[in-house]
């Protein structure tokens, strides 16, 4: 009873922030025909727990990547360069962690463009999801809500010090001397 008691209040103290699935951004893929690889990805990484954004734009420069993890939120940065050779195709993956913009993954993987949605299906997670898994987003700068608080500004209600609790000695009479016990 008090574990579902404890997890009712967290959910209610702690922002919704601190539950939140890490976001994680997709990249268009360099190269002619990847965008089917691009939603085989994003399919892949999404059906791990992380939350995948698709609508940014490629950028023209990997400095940007912190300033942009820190905008948006992204823990981690998906990319990929295809390069067709003929019947097959060589497709490069890059891992861009958001805190610090640092190459955290790599894979290259090659196959015959028909066998291609298959080895990404099969490998993708295999090699790249513990560089995901561990990539970090940089601190944000917002400020989560305060939990309500009731200040009670108005004057006190009892001008008179409050009595302390306990067994008050009788008044002494006059005239009369204390008890001595001896033990």
């Amino acid at each position: 009873m008090r574990i579902v008691v404890a997890a009712a209040l967290t959910s209610f103290v702690l922002p919704a922030a601190a539950f939140a699935a890490p976001r994680v951004a997709v990249q268009p893929f360099n190269g002619p025909d990847t965008e089917s690889y691009r939603r085989q990805v994003v399919k892949i990484v999404a059906r791990h727990g992380f939350k995948v954004v698709t609508s940014l734009r490629a950028v023209s420069g990997t400095s940007q990547y912190p300033g942009l993890a820190k905008e948006k939120g992204l823990s981690a940065f998906v990319v990929a360069d295809a390069d067709d050779r003929g019947k097959r195709l060589v497709l490069s993956f890059l891992v861009w962690q958001g805190i610090d913009g640092s190459v955290i993954g790599r894979w290259e993987v090659t196959a015959p463009k028909k066998l291609m949605p298959g080895r990404i299906a099969k490998e993708f997670w295999r090699r790249l999801g513990p560089a995901i898994g561990k990539a970090r987003a940089p601190h944000s700068d917002r400020l989560s809500p305060a939990p309500p608080m009731r200040i009670n500004a108005g004057p006190p209600t009892r001008m008179v010090s409050p009595r302390r609790k306990g067994v008050r000695p009788a008044p002494a009479k006059r005239g009369s001397r204390p008890l001595a016990v001896s033990i």
